[in-house]
């Protein structure tokens, strides 16, 4: 069984999107560094396209429109634009850049119109962000319905310690109201003064815009996009109230909250291998063995390193198709703690 924590935050997403480029000669320390970037349009399946600005320690500013994959996957270079409107970008962000808003939208829309025309090109329609609850930072959602289209609510919160950073979370609505569990989907650290932006939710994927400005000379901003999967999130939700089911020995509950989770996401590995494990105890070794083949297909490696010694799959290891799946040469001698034959 994959461990998981029943009530507590998960981190889901760790978006790579938003990265600093290295440098080149020359630069300077003392000349302000800006790095924000904007959204200009989704696609169908969730990704976005971006404007980024990098001006950076007298480095020449670049101004780019990037394509951001909805899974995490790598990011594309669409299109730059003239070293003549980067600069014109760049001086304006440089003397609006204490404001702690979001400023880059506007400004590339001004001085280089073209980057829309290009996403549009490119299959990224504009896309109006999501409006919260009124007086909040909340955005409720429904959930995939073959996962039970439970009640769920979006919500983005300043965390505290260091580094602080906004926190993309989301969690149940039990009756409506926020208050059940609760997983994390994405993270943007902050050193500064914060600039909460603007949430886009679109076909599973939610785009966050935030960032910070920093106190002092010269100029330190940045304003990036972080995304973050709601099927995933969904899904852990889901393979939390497993585990807490399996714990209590519930397996039949804790078998039907598995298969939501992998209704919300069927490439989550943790709820394919935990789904494989409960259906082993459970005495139906035929759907184990279907969910440890998803699970393999997904992450062959992973499965390996958790099944190899987990004691709900001890009667499957004697199958060679199951040991086949594990990378298992031989059937290990399946023993007790007091060294006899299980």
């Amino acid at each position: 069984m994959r461990r998981c924590l029943a009530c507590c935050v998960l981190v889901v997403s760790a978006c790579a999107d938003w990265q600093r480029p290295p440098l080149t000669a020359p630069y300077r320390a003392t000349e302000p560094l800006l790095q924000e970037q904007a959204l200009v349009g989704l696609a169908p399946d969730g990704s976005a396209a971006a404007v980024q600005l990098i001006d950076a320690e007298g480095a020449p500013p670049r101004l780019e429109l990037l394509a951001l994959d909805a899974r995490g996957g790598e990011t594309r270079h669409l299109a730059a634009a003239p070293e003549s409107l980067a600069r014109a970008a760049a001086r304006r962000l440089r003397a609006g850049g204490r404001r702690a808003v979001p400023l880059l939208a506007g400004i590339a829309a001004e001085e280089w119109p073209d980057a829309n025309s290009i996403a549009a090109s490119s299959g990224f329609a504009p896309r109006a962000a999501a409006a919260p609850e009124p007086g909040n930072r909340r955005w409720p959602i429904t959930g995939v319905p073959g996962a039970g289209a439970l009640p769920l609510v979006v919500r983005t919160a300043l965390t505290g310690g260091e580094p602080r950073a906004f926190a993309l979370l989301l969690g149940e609505r039990p009756g409506g109201e926020v208050g059940g569990d609760e997983v994390e989907l994405a993270r943007q650290p902050i050193a500064g003064i914060p600039i909460e932006g603007e949430l886009w939710l679109w076909h599973g994927t939610a785009w966050l815009l935030s960032g910070s400005v920093a106190d002092g000379e010269p100029l330190r901003r940045a304003v990036g996009l972080r995304r973050g999967s709601l099927a995933r999130g969904e899904a852990q939700i889901h393979n939390a109230h497993g585990y807490s089911d399996y714990s209590a020995g519930e397996l039949d509950a804790a078998g039907r909250e598995f298969e939501r989770a992998i209704a919300a996401d069927p490439r989550f590995v943790d709820a394919l291998y935990n789904a494989a494990s409960t259906a082993a105890l459970a005495g139906r070794p035929a759907e184990a063995i279907a969910y440890l083949r998803r699970a393999v297909e997904v992450d062959p490696r992973r499965v390996q390193v958790l099944g190899r010694d987990d004691d709900d799959l001890k009667l499957l290891r004697r199958r060679p198709e199951v040991r086949a799946l594990l990378g298992m040469k031989r059937a290990p001698p399946e023993t007790s703690e007091e060294g006899k034959d299980r």
